[in-house]
């Protein structure tokens, strides 16, 4: 992860949009980052449409405003790459988002998570304010595509004094199985100590030995996904939950993310494995 120079915060005149505001109002502070404000219409003088979005006066200096004639979601992943943004923090709604949980997040924040090359933070619709952040919890599954969330997690705890958990949250027992199934009752503890040793062990080239020290629990726990990382984030106060995911909402995927979104009131730091570079077997007169 790049260090974070510049945040975008979509905003659309909601007060869900603005919550996003005074979040990158608080990391950009902390990150030294600046923030760029995004409104997807047609376009007005600067403070006429940063009063018709809700910003109050005292923030207007702080953010540089970004007019785009374009559809919601185009405009903001056009913008991620026409300003080099490092992060993108919105809400899962706007103001007209559902409230029954037929839905866990927008079109528009669907598109846009599914989409965009940098990490998003997402504020779900039951999001409560709550700074300043101490903590944040970083499960791990074990598959490498989305553990490149730990990296993103100890680099930016380090920049905002953030304490760090992992967690690991094993399936549920089968009928007849113990409940730490294997050869001994602690063999899964054993094995998830050296995962870990070999996660963050993997990060040394990115992380500092400073980031890395930020690892201040290991929770292993068994059982519904969704129900422990759910009671996980209410018994430990946590600040930020960090998931890797792979970008796919459709129906049958992301389904813990979705119940997360409406369960949790911390904001949720979707980050996607970096891109792998290609490989092309040279073959014939290219050897030449």
């Amino acid at each position: 992860m790049k260090p974070i120079a510049d945040i975008l915060i979509p905003l659309d005149g909601s007060q869900r949009a603005l919550d996003g505001l005074s979040v990158a109002t608080w990391l950009g502070a902390r990150l030294e980052a600046r923030l760029h404000v995004i409104n997807a219409g047609p376009r007005c003088p600067v403070d006429e449409a940063l009063a018709r979005l809700g910003v109050d006066e005292h923030q207007r200096p702080q953010l540089e405003i970004h007019q785009i004639e374009e559809p919601a979601a185009a405009a903001i992943l056009s913008a991620v790459e026409r300003y080099r943004i490092g992060l993108v923090i919105m809400s899962a709604f706007g103001e007209s988002g559902p409230s029954d949980g037929s839905q866990a997040v927008g079109h528009i924040t669907r598109e846009v998570i599914e989409r965009s090359a940098v990490p998003v933070l997402v504020l779900p619709p039951n999001y409560e304010p709550a700074f300043p952040w101490r903590s944040t919890l970083v499960p791990l599954s074990g598959e490498a595509t989305t553990d490149e969330s730990l990296t993103t997690a100890l680099q930016l705890a380090h920049r905002l004094d953030l304490n760090v958990a992992i967690a690991h949250v094993a399936g549920p027992a089968g009928p007849g199985e113990s409940a730490m199934p294997g050869r001994y009752i602690d063999q899964v503890h054993h094995e998830f100590a050296q995962m870990l040793n070999q996660l963050v062990a993997s990060a040394c080239p990115m992380c500092s030995i400073e980031e890395r020290a930020r690892i201040e629990a290991f929770h292993l726990t068994q059982g519904d996904v969704g129900d422990e990382l759910i009671r996980l984030v209410e018994e430990k106060g946590v600040g930020l939950l960090v998931l890797g995911w792979h970008g796919r909402f459709i129906i049958g995927h992301a389904r813990v993310l979705k119940r997360l979104m409406w369960q949790v009131r911390c904001p949720i730091l979707l980050v996607k494995p970096a891109p792998k570079p290609r490989f092309r077997l040279k073959v014939g007169e290219e050897f030449e």
